[in-house]
């Protein structure tokens, strides 16, 4: 049989049935951006414009995984034009309290690092395992290329996020690679509203893209829902101000205790505004929150971008890190809060 013709982005290429579209680009010297392989970080997602290919259960609309869909006969495929991954060496060069739960861990680079806004990247302190996190902007709105501002949950038996402080400090060694994800900002729909969730540190990537937004949308209506379990750790109270002094005024903050005055009792989905046909959201942090956003949102018919933060709460066993079978940023690493690969 003779091979199949499938087009990236414009350019033909020789390809053969069962191998994955991300192979196949390779094959043909287009690499389409990914991270992980493993259908899980959603870098890869591609739209399928004409033809057909195996899917392998990754289909949303007309967009499939690349990482896993594999070819079947002659396509069309498109993915959105985003910075290419690399690799960053730079050094430690702040970390301040935002709440007591929460650090902001400042990384001056050798040279700046492309990203788009809400996507993230791989970090490994020096000596430690890679964590990955959303870069964002400082909480007054300052942003510097040659820096990446992260916020980092601590815990107190976190193999990376209990060291800072300690043997993690100004001047520690980093490296970065990056960036990957899915849920960047895009161009408004016609008179569509922008619907921006975050769930604890999904603080980081939100607060990124609504900053952006205000920036570079113009008088974008915007709606921005930011939650956390306890009201001590509702720390982006500097940004709110900003983002209101720029135009956002459909601003809530969610919590299940410890309110302030300006709080309301609850879980961030509950107030999702009512959505129509050109809105858009975003919604990043826990799981919880993520998938129920998510729901809510494909019942509206509503184009959503998700960044879930996958907690893990067990050591990884001695035949897992023997082996070097050990998803550092998922459900079976160590004690620590990861964002999805």
């Amino acid at each position: 049989m003779t091979n199949p013709v499938i087009t990236i982005n414009g350019k033909p290429i020789a390809a053969r049935i069962g191998e994955t579209l991300i192979d196949a680009g390779l094959g043909g010297r287009i690499l389409i951006p990914h991270d992980c392989c493993s259908g899980q970080c959603s870098t890869c997602r591609v739209t399928l414009v004409d033809g057909a290919v195996d899917d392998q259960g990754t289909a949303e609309g007309k967009t499939v995984l690349a990482c896993q869909a594999t070819v079947s006969g002659p396509a069309s495929i498109t993915f959105e034009d985003v910075p290419v991954p690399s690799r960053r060496t730079g050094i430690v060069k702040e970390i301040k309290e935002l709440s007591p739960d929460i650090l902001e861990v400042s990384v001056a680079l050798g040279r700046p690092l492309d990203y788009l806004p809400g996507q993230y990247v791989s970090v490994r302190f020096s000596g430690f395992p890679a964590r990955d996190y959303s870069p964002t902007a400082y909480m007054s709105g300052d942003l510097d290329p040659g820096v990446l501002v992260f916020h980092i949950r601590r815990y107190s038996d976190g193999v990376v996020s209990s060291r800072f402080g300690s043997r993690i400090r100004p001047g520690h060694k980093v490296r970065i690679r990056g960036p990957f994800g899915n849920a960047f900002l895009r161009p408004p729909q016609e008179n569509g509203i922008l619907v921006l969730v975050s769930a604890g540190t999904g603080w980081a990537p939100i607060w990124s893209l609504a900053r952006a937004a205000c920036i570079d949308h113009g008088k974008r209506d915007i709606v921005v829902i930011a939650g956390a379990r306890d009201g001590a750790n509702l720390y982006m109270s500097n940004a709110l101000h900003w983002l209101r002094d720029h135009g956002v005024s459909d601003i809530i903050t969610t919590c299940g205790q410890n309110q302030g005055s300006d709080d309301v009792n609850g879980r961030p989905f509950h107030y999702l505004p009512t959505l129509g046909i050109h809105d858009t959201v975003y919604v990043a942090g826990g799981p919880g929150v993520v998938t129920e956003v998510e729901s809510r949102a494909r019942a509206a018919n509503v184009r959503c971008y998700t960044d879930p933060f996958l907690p893990s709460g067990e050591t990884p066993g001695l035949f897992a890190r023997l082996s070097g079978n050990i998803r550092l940023n998922g459900w079976t690493s160590a004690p620590d809060s990861y964002k999805p690969v």
